[in-house]
């Protein structure tokens, strides 16, 4: 069903006003909008719920909501509705990304975009630090004490209400308040996990359900982080030694990264690099945890990841410029679209608890390391947890048609995950695209993928064979090196 004129969310709240024993169904008064960075039109509007969703009382919040009309007239049912990561990023302004997508599939269904309580455009839990300095430093310790403390006391609503079950719960009464009996999900990273939630609690309202890159509710952020990105980026250092031209040209690289991480852990190192915005210098101070996650960032996406061996050789002999700057870049897009406090009450009330002293052990071995892990500790003994409902971390069980996609060099999110998900789904197919990273949806074939399976409503028949012809990208070479 079509969202509603607005004459008829009238019509229709006087009718079920009038219903005996009945209350009235709440609807949404949608307004034509325009979203940045996309032509087609939209229409937005707000949906009050109570921020205590438990209590059902005291204050209200309002969820942001843009739907984008199927272009026929002759329309199907079931949207598609858009599960954005993080956790803590808004849906709405993913759109330019996202409607490229489903651009196919928008001609016969809507596109639901709602940004998820404490993000967006829904009460977001911002966290800046004084004078509007970003909270989140590049080259620093991800949650400095005091900013977390500091963002806490300006925080503009209460964590322990912004959970996944609580926002999937807000979703519901959304999706049931726009007029949608039946959806199809799609979610990607942390968008996952809210939309395996979703079928968890609402399976009669859910159609077809596609994960791009599982990050499952017992994944334990940011200590999986460790291992995965360590099996990611010995992948990189295995891919480069197996093509010639990137050994002949790296010949040496496990023995520089290691070298390079013992020497900046005895002994950091100064340098400068260019900020991409302004141009004006940006001195850093390189130690070994920079170093870390300077190697990190870049393993998200195949084309950043190629620059790697190239970054590594180079600051083997004190230039740090290639391997430093990309994750200015990086982490300057994630900033503009990610609610601090948003991704805290999350992940401080989902993941964090259950990281034991095994773990954090284990974690001290691993070539990543802990520290990021530390920095999540020491933020999250600070700040206020959800309850969860008892089986929020048992895994999702259900007949629904689900379309699992991953990357096979993801640091975040790779197949094990998918796999451990798609084992209790007996309906669901498990796609690997084994050149690509964190995000497979867009990439070569996987959007007729998705395409067909949301047309047909089931998984039988598709063939994700074309995933695994996608190639990655060349490594970066010397100049004057022969390919």
């Amino acid at each position: 069903m079509r969202p509603a004129p607005l004459a008829f969310v009238a019509l229709a709240a006087l009718v079920a006003g009038c219903a005996p024993g009945e209350a009235p169904v709440p609807r949404i008064t949608l307004a034509d909008c325009r979203l940045p960075g996309v032509e087609t039109p939209a229409r937005c509007g707000t949906f009050e719920v109570f921020e205590d969703r438990a209590a059902a009382q005291g204050r209200k919040i309002g969820i942001k909501v843009a739907v984008i009309a199927a272009r026929r007239r002759s329309t199907e049912p079931d949207p598609i509705v858009v599960l954005a990561g993080g956790p803590g990023q808004g849906a709405i302004a993913l759109a330019p990304q996202v409607v490229p997508l489903f651009a196919r599939l928008a001609e016969a269904r809507d596109i639901v975009l709602v940004d998820q309580r404490g993000t967006g455009g829904s009460n977001p839990l911002a966290c800046e630090g004084e004078e509007g300095e970003a909270f989140q430093s590049v080259f620093e310790d991800a949650m400095p004490e005091k900013l977390v403390r500091d963002c806490l006391e300006r925080l503009d609503g209460d964590p322990r209400h912004y959970a996944t079950p609580t926002a999937m719960a807000d979703l519901d009464e959304v999706l049931g308040a726009l007029g949608y009996a039946k959806v199809n999900l799609w979610g990607g990273s942390y968008g996952t996990r809210a939309a395996l939630e979703f079928l968890r609690r609402f399976p009669g309202r859910v159609r077809t359900a596609t994960l791009d890159g599982v990050a499952p509710a017992g994944m334990k952020l940011p200590l999986s982080f460790v291992g995965d990105g360590e099996a990611a980026f010995e992948k990189l250092l295995t891919g480069c030694e197996g093509e010639t031209a990137c050994r002949r040209a790296y010949p040496q690289l496990r023995a520089q990264v290691k070298a390079l991480r013992e020497r900046l852990g005895a002994q950091p190192a100064g340098a400068e690099i260019a900020d991409p915005l302004t141009g004006e210098g940006i001195d850093v101070k390189v130690t070994q945890n920079v170093l870390l996650s300077s190697l990190f960032r870049p393993l998200y996406s195949p084309e950043l990841s190629s620059l790697l061996p190239f970054a590594i050789d180079r600051a083997a002999v004190g230039n740090f410029t290639a391997l430093l700057a990309p994750n200015l870049e990086f982490s300057g897009e994630l900033a503009e679209n990610l609610a601090v406090g948003m991704h805290l009450a999350v992940v401080c009330s989902e993941d964090v608890p259950q990281i034991g002293a095994a773990d954090l052990a284990k974690a001290t071995r691993a070539f990543f390391g802990r520290a990021l892990v530390d920095d999540f500790l020491r933020a999250c003994a600070i700040w206020p947890r959800a309850t969860l409902p008892a089986d929020y971390a048992l895994p999702v069980k259900s007949d629904v048609p689900v379309l699992i996609l991953s990357g096979g060099i993801d640091p975040a999110t790779p197949p094990r995950h998918g796999e451990l998900v798609a084992a209790t789904l007996p309906n669901s197919r498990h796609f690997i695209a084994p050149n690509l990273s964190h995000g497979v949806s867009s990439h070569g074939c996987a959007p007729r993928l998705i395409e067909k399976f949301v047309k047909a409503g089931s998984t039988a028949g598709l063939d994700g064979d074309c995933l695994a012809r996608l190639p990655r990208p060349l490594f970066l070479l010397p100049a004057g090196s022969r390919p």
